[in-house]
């Protein structure tokens, strides 16, 4: 195969275009990880927001840290609403535990944000249970 100037000019132009990719990739996820401004819930040791600013998710972010309280597992809760008829209407939720540790980082799995879909809210919650908590402590609903 005879190299010629327009295969190394293919070839640059294809170099250049995964290594623009490579470079803003992690850019467009830092919105998707964002904290979704007024969503948090703190009580002393514990806290929770919503994250996923400028994506098409939503998740819920649990921080514990420092906390006495031995041996119960953490819970944290994400939950999405759509406004209907009948008000809002709970549409997803995802749930995640993890045993008890001094501190603990932990995410929910994600649910939607369609705001094609309608009027949409979401909020943040956390408890403590050796199942899923029957009560949760949750922050503010945001959009």
């Amino acid at each position: 195969m005879r190299i010629t100037r327009s295969l190394i000019s293919a070839a640059l132009a294809l170099l250049a275009g995964v290594a623009l990719s490579l470079t803003t990739a992690p850019a467009a996820q830092a919105g998707c990880s964002s904290a979704v401004s007024g969503s948090y819930n703190w009580d002393g040791t514990i806290s929770t927001h919503v994250r996923g600013t400028s994506c098409s998710t939503r998740s819920a972010h649990l921080t514990v840290s420092g906390n006495e309280n031995c041996c119960t597992p953490f819970w944290v809760k994400i939950e999405r609403q759509l406004w209907g008829s009948y008000g809002w209407l709970t549409t997803n939720t995802q749930v995640k535990s993890t045993l008890w540790s001094g501190y603990i980082e932990l995410n929910t799995a994600t649910v939607p944000s369609r705001p094609s879909d309608g009027s949409e809210r979401f909020h943040a919650c956390w408890g403590v249970g050796s199942s899923q908590p029957g009560s949760w402590d949750c922050g503010p609903w945001v959009s």
